[in-house]
């Protein structure tokens, strides 16, 4: 069992999908967030941060009000032990979040050649009030961007589950996972039939 459910406030969602949270719960300081994740799987979370890094953006996964999926890309930043991922207020993506805050994270691919790599999340997010955290993030989106949100834009820390990072070379594929529940697991198997070099 993770060991911080018991931290976790009780959830459901109603018929219209809107989310129901016992309210004296503080979900900022109940979460898992990236500085627990590096914890408990450092390796994993050395190559996920690597990706996220080198891209600075990830493609996100949220639920529409019809409970079909919408994908978006959203600059992304690590942060003070946090994954935060900011977006603007009345967005699609953020107010799917708002209404129903399971959230994929996925590492862009941006070829499909061998070796390749790919990093996934998947949680809740949280959004976040602590101004110290917030500035931080934003002063991290300046340095590294050149802009800078505005105080009003929604600020959201994952609240991390799952974690995955895939690699492919020479037609194998290395799979680490990692989940809250069951902790660390690694899979190898081969992926394709390449070519055998010609004489």
């Amino acid at each position: 069992m993770r060991h911080h459910l018991a931290l976790r406030p009780r959830m459901r969602y109603a018929e219209d999908r809107f989310l129901f949270v016992r309210a004296s719960i503080n979900l900022e300081t109940a979460m898992f967030q990236w500085a627990n994740f590096e914890a408990a799987a450092p390796l994993l979370a050395t190559q996920g941060r690597e990706l996220i890094e080198r891209f600075r953006f990830v493609l996100v996964g949220t639920i529409r009000s019809d409970g079909t999926p919408r994908i978006s890309p959203v600059e992304a930043h690590i942060v003070r032990g946090h994954l935060m991922l900011v977006m603007i207020p009345g967005t699609l993506k953020a107010r799917d979040l708002l209404r129903d805050p399971r959230i994929l994270v996925n590492s862009p691919i941006t070829h499909p050649d061998d070796p390749n790599t790919e990093f996934k999340l998947r949680g809740r997010v949280v959004e976040i009030r602590d101004q110290v955290l917030r500035e931080a993030t934003a002063d991290a989106i300046e340095t590294t961007s050149g802009w800078r949100p505005p105080a009003d834009w929604h600020f959201f820390s994952l609240d991390i589950e799952e974690a995955a990072y895939i690699a492919w070379q020479s037609g194998m594929l290395d799979l680490t996972r990692w989940n809250g529940d069951y902790g660390l697991d690694s899979v190898r198997r081969p992926t394709a039939v390449l070519d055998e070099p010609r004489t």
